[in-house]
């Protein structure tokens, strides 16, 4: 599932229980590419199928996010 406010939280949670920085827009918004981190964006696979890129609220809630999911952008160097 997908839900900005949910992600921003639980991100925000899971770097607090483990005592983790948080490198994660606190928007949810890339300052790279502008794109919504955790919302899904279909693109093309290297197959000629299609792959979505996004964070969902459970990824943001069992690991530390450090970096754009659509452009690659690293948050932590």
């Amino acid at each position: 599932m997908y839900d900005n406010p949910k992600s921003i939280e639980a991100q925000k949670k899971y770097c607090e229980d483990n005592k983790a920085p948080h490198f994660a827009p606190q928007t949810g918004r890339c300052w790279s590419c502008n794109q919504n981190i955790y919302a899904p964006i279909e693109k093309p696979a290297w197959n000629g199928g299609t792959r979505t890129s996004g964070i969902s609220v459970e990824k943001a809630g069992s690991e530390l996010i450090t970096g754009c999911p659509h452009c690659n952008r690293s948050y932590c160097d």
